[in-house]
């Protein structure tokens, strides 16, 4: 039997405006605990050109073990968060469950759109 971090991860791993000082991140404060160590997510993340960013998981082009930065936050009461998150982030992304290179299980936000033409954020989202 799954235990429930294994099931159903209490933990959010976010990289684009949810993150502190992003445009979003006062969406972020009722719905979490706390805010864990940061991480690194295996993937690539995009430009949409819409004020946001786009995450694509797997391995860098270049087989580099760059990544995206994101930081890794403990939901507060992850079936009344997760619906939010879920209505914020819209019908262009998907909620996964990933597991960080440490071990924690947690919820990811991936892009479920092309990004032809998107140009690739190699650093991470800097905008706020």
């Amino acid at each position: 039997m799954l235990g429930h971090d294994e099931g159903r991860p209490r933990r959010v791993a976010v990289y684009g405006t949810l993150r502190r000082g992003g445009s979003a991140s006062e969406l972020m404060t009722p719905l979490v605990t706390v805010r864990e160590d940061d991480t690194v997510l295996a993937g690539r993340l995009y430009d949409t050109g819409q004020g946001y960013p786009a995450f694509l998981p797997g391995a860098s082009p270049d087989g580099g073990d760059r990544g995206v930065p994101a930081e890794v936050y403990v939901l507060r009461e992850p079936e009344r968060a997760l619906p939010v998150l879920d209505r914020y982030e819209g019908p262009d992304y998907v909620r996964r469950v990933f597991t960080l290179r440490d071990g924690r299980r947690c919820w990811v936000y991936v892009w479920t759109r092309p990004v032809t033409g998107m140009a690739e954020l190699p650093w991470g989202w800097c905008r706020s």
